[in-house]
């Protein structure tokens, strides 16, 4: 009985090499051989386990320095990107305001015959300072470098800034471009340029795949919080794209950009701004009915998480 305990006392120490010596027939010669394999059969485990522990060290060692690897190489693609948009943005503004002089007649009067290609450039030129500006954005957001500048501003103004910016797109296309903001919706806390781009973007995308109807902003409040709503009777997204189209780089559709042009950027910043507010953002839509763009936001922020 006692070599049978001692036997045990060395299983529980961990000692799997234990072998307890009863020469005995009876009871206790049945325990001390149970008590054997047991001590056997541990020993075995252990060493499967020892293994297997090895083994998973040394992938997560793996999985550690691939991660920083990852890391590294994220850290120079945004360093890249932030570089090539500072080095493409200085000459594009300096391009569309030579242009802008041209057209409001500094160097002179402009005909009717160059008046409509100046002002093509101008917008094609407007078009890709917005893609260098979102581009730049999205590597401060990814490098942690992007910061709120938070203060007071009006919601109405705004939603209305918004829309005089895109008022002669909606013309162009002969679509219906409405805002709702109720009066009493108070002045607002938050980063009133990051908003108004954010908006821009939801409402550009919806007067870019509407083709006829109506696009409308509105902005309501919801007990602390602001929801800001983009409208429209548009394509549609169909139900299994919904889940992808905030992500970097992409459009619901691969055939969409064909037509409608877009790098897939702007949701993308949209929703990191929302986030950064500490807010949430999300989408209704139907294919071939039209689709809703909403955001909702705390109606003061007071602080606010670095991009």
């Amino acid at each position: 009985v006692k070599e049978i305990g001692r036997g045990l006392e060395r299983v529980g120490a961990a000692d799997f090499s234990t072998k307890v010596r009863v020469e005995n027939r009876d009871e206790f010669g049945e325990l001390a051989e149970y008590v054997n394999k047991m001590s056997a059969e541990l020993n075995r485990l252990y060493a499967e386990l020892r293994v297997l522990n090895e083994d998973l060290q040394q992938k997560v060692q793996e999985l550690e320095e691939k991660s920083q690897q990852l890391e590294i190489a994220s850290r120079h693609k945004s360093d890249f990107l932030a570089s090539v948009s500072h080095e493409l943005r200085t000459p594009m503004n300096a391009i569309l305001g030579f242009n802008e002089m041209i057209l409001g007649g500094i160097y002179g009067d402009v005909g009717p015959e160059l008046k409509g290609p100046l002002t093509d450039i101008q917008d094609s030129g407007k078009h890709l300072l917005r893609l260098i500006n979102n581009v730049l954005d999205l590597s401060k957001i990814e490098a942690g470098l992007m910061e709120l500048a938070l203060a007071d501003y009006s919601v109405q103004e705004t939603v209305e800034r918004v829309k005089n910016s895109l008022r002669s797109l909606a013309e162009e296309k002969g679509l219906d471009f409405v805002t709702a903001v109720p009066e009493d919706v108070p002045l607002a806390r938050g980063d009133a340029g990051r908003i108004t781009q954010c908006l821009t973007n939801l409402a550009g995308n919806a007067l870019k795949f509407t083709r006829q109807g109506r696009v409308e902003i509105s902005a309501n409040r919801r007990g602390d919080a602001l929801v800001y709503r983009v409208a429209d009777t548009g394509i549609g997204i169909a139900g299994d794209q919904l889940a992808t189209v905030f992500g970097e780089f992409r459009q619901a559709d691969p055939t969409i950009a064909t037509e409608f042009g877009g790098s897939g950027l702007g949701l993308s910043i949209t929703k990191k701004f929302v986030e950064m507010h500490g807010g949430r953002i999300w989408v209704e839509s139907e294919l071939g009915k039209g689709s809703t763009f909403a955001f909702e936001i705390p109606l003061r922020v007071e602080g606010a998480k670095t991009g």
